[in-house]
């Protein structure tokens, strides 16, 4: 009897070690499953942001065309995937960086601050915006660029946003959209803009750089309106024509007839507008590695998409700024 009893005590000893051995397999299974997740994660980023900076090199070569850099985006993923031997995407897209409304040039000079109010407030208003709101967004603006402490009626200077806790105005001109965020009231607008019927996006509609002619070639309606001052709607005949033959923006069939744009006086045509192509560019180089799976199927999600932006002149080729985008446009 005691023999039986040391061997059932031996048997339990033994089923508790293989157990506990067990355990410990598991959890370095899983550990070791995790540190490859992580570097494979690691891999793929490096291969999205390659792709995405291949993009911004290739429209640095003047010679392409927009058209031509699509193609060659296209042929590049198709190598890179035979490479890999994983699903790439590549995408870029360009668009002239006088296509948006350049901030700077109407509301930090302050003999244009006049017209540059009545342009935000055109186009606010077009977007839907509650008139306090504008008038309030337009008062903090100019208090945010203006290099005194007096406050505008509805605007914000230092001591309102240290009270707000909000850190403090930047008394000059802005470097950044993402700067806008941190205007007082300018949430408050981007929630509007959101709930609005046509949700806008206005990362795509201002800049900071340029030389502050609007694009008549690139800009959207709303902003061709705003700027000169037009009924909403007004623009729509000259933006289908400027499509061209083609129907696509940004092509060598396009057309810019000012004629178009009835009644706007031809001195506010020209100094507020540019027909030609000025060569200033915004680059978005979207590179896709791997494909994300869903994980309710009990997958691991292992594509990695990297977005860079760069703003670029190419006679002679060089980069201004660049950066990470990390928000939707």
């Amino acid at each position: 009897m005691r023999l039986q009893g040391s061997r059932g005590v031996a048997l339990v000893v033994v089923l508790w070690a293989v157990g506990l051995i067990a355990f410990a397999l598991t959890g370095l299974s899983l550990m070791f499953q995790a540190q490859l997740e992580q570097e494979v994660a690691a891999l793929q980023n490096a291969r999205a942001m390659l792709v995405a900076e291949s993009g911004i090199q290739m429209f640095l070569q003047r010679d392409l065309t927009r058209e031509e850099t699509q193609e060659a985006s296209v042929q590049l993923s198709q190598r890179l995937q035979a490479g890999w031997r994983v699903p790439v995407e590549f995408r870029v897209d360009v668009r002239q960086e006088e296509g948006s409304l350049n901030l700077n040039y109407w509301l930090a000079d302050p003999q244009k601050e006049k017209t540059g109010r009545v342009i935000l407030q055109n186009l606010f208003a077009g977007w839907g915006v509650n008139l306090e709101t504008s008038v309030q967004v337009i008062d903090a603006l100019l208090d945010w660029m203006d290099p005194d402490d007096f406050t505008r009626p509805q605007g914000a200077e230092a001591e309102d946003y240290r009270e707000q806790k909000m850190g403090r105005p930047r008394n000059g001109r802005i470097e950044s959209l993402d700067e806008l965020e941190n205007v007082m009231g300018w949430k408050k607008l981007e929630k509007e803009l959101l709930s609005a019927a046509n949700p806008v996006s206005w990362r795509s509609k201002f800049t900071p750089y340029g030389s502050g002619m609007l694009s008549l070639k690139m800009a959207d309606p709303d902003l061709i309106e705003a700027v000169l001052e037009m009924a909403p709607g007004s623009a729509k005949q000259f933006v289908e024509t400027r499509l061209g033959p083609d129907g696509r923006l940004g092509t060598r069939d396009d057309v810019v007839n000012p004629a178009l744009l009835q009644g706007v006086p031809t001195a506010r045509l020209e100094e507020r507008t540019s027909s030609g192509e000025i060569d200033l560019w915004r680059v978005s180089s979207t590179g896709t590695v791997g494909k994300a799976k869903k994980k309710e199927k009990g997958e691991d999600a292992m594509g990695v998409s990297r977005t860079l932006v760069a703003l670029i002149i190419r006679n002679p080729p060089q980069v201004l700024a660049r950066w990470l985008e990390e928000k939707s446009p």
